[in-house]
């Protein structure tokens, strides 16, 4: 396991290397650009628990008495640096970001993420390379599976690969997809867990005067590799996300121009049907139903200052061969959440 967190880190700091090399071409058009972003986010069920833990933890079982509080705000703090590169029609893009965030309450839940992306623009469409390193994500407690019974961290590492391709075929219109691979690597207690997810994604945006509307369709494949190693349950599965977004287009705060001060509000939902492909009791038949809908508002304050608000509803249902299971992975939780980005 160390040599494959100090792999981690290699492939990080080869990205870092790999865009700040970029950074000292010569010849080429280029100014960095900075964006520093600092945001707070309350959500009313930080561990995603069903009506029946939530009953559980307000009743004091032991089970759940890691979570310091069920409800938690998060602050967080982000670094974007970019280097767009002008070289006659084609514009190169280098970037990397940083995110730290904290719970206030239950400070298991600090994050510390990184990505690295390139991009190539070119008149009527773009194109992206992206790699993110996520080195911690914890989720809850459960029982360990090495039969001691004792309490641990359900938490993993996560690698991420993305491409991505724009195309504005006519005026008004674009086209856009992108492939995801994810791997998860689950910490010593939970090994079973680890394995690798496939994402592919297809959608259209089409601009109207007043407003834009986009929709897309996401196919997911989660093979699970780590259980195979220990004789456990096989939790691999598959999914259908659709997502539609309906934007308004800026409007001016004050007077009729939106060049320095403007606000924009958005619409979005999301529809996940994720089934279950192993034929064991315990994930056998399981299928999620997940719906999430977000509303928010992006306000341009000046230039270089932006403000946004929004708010997240999620809902799980669950169906599976057993009412234990069904009523103990249901759960809704609600977001509210705001960011403050200044651009240098």
């Amino acid at each position: 396991m160390a040599l494959l967190k100090e792999g981690k880190f290699k492939t990080a700091a080869f990205s870092l290397c790999l865009v700040f090399m970029l950074f000292g071409l010569s010849g080429l058009s280029a100014q960095l650009k900075t964006e520093v972003s600092v945001g707070a986010s309350y959500t009313d069920n930080l561990f995603q628990f069903s009506d029946n833990d939530l009953s559980r933890w307000k009743n004091g079982n032991e089970k759940l008495s890691y979570a310091k509080s069920t409800d938690d705000l998060a602050l967080s703090a982000q670094l974007d640096l970019a280097y767009p590169m002008q070289y006659r029609w084609w514009t190169f893009t280098p970037s990397v970001t940083a995110k730290l965030s904290q719970n206030v309450s239950n400070t298991d839940k600090h994050r510390s993420d990184l990505a690295a992306r390139m991009r190539v623009d070119r008149y009527y469409w773009s194109v992206s390379a992206m790699y993110g390193y996520y080195p911690y994500t914890y989720y809850r407690h459960y029982t360990d599976s090495d039969g001691t019974g004792e309490l641990e961290k359900y938490s993993y590492e996560r690698d991420l690969y993305r491409a991505d391709l724009i195309v504005r075929p006519v005026k008004n219109l674009t086209a856009f997809g992108n492939v995801r691979y994810e791997n998860m690597y689950y910490n010593e207690y939970f090994t079973e867990a680890d394995g690798s997810r496939t994402t592919t994604e297809l959608g259209l945006r089409y601009s109207f005067r007043p407003f834009s509307v986009q929709g897309s369709y996401s196919f997911q494949d989660f093979e699970n590799t780590g259980y195979k190693k220990i004789d456990r349950e096989d939790a691999s599965y598959q999914g259908n996300i659709y997502r539609g977004v309906l934007r308004m287009k800026a409007m001016p705060l004050k007077g009729e121009s939106t060049k320095n001060q403007s606000w924009t509000p958005y619409l979005e939902l999301t529809k996940e049907d994720r089934y279950y492909q192993g034929n064991n009791a315990y994930y056998g038949s399981r299928v999620y139903k997940i719906f999430t809908t977000k509303a928010g508002m992006d306000f341009k304050l000046t230039p270089q200052l932006n403000l946004s608000f929004d708010y997240h509803h999620i809902n799980r249902s669950a169906d599976a061969s057993s009412a234990s299971i069904i009523r103990a992975k249901e759960f809704s939780e609600n977001r509210i959440s705001t960011t403050l980005k200044y651009k240098f």
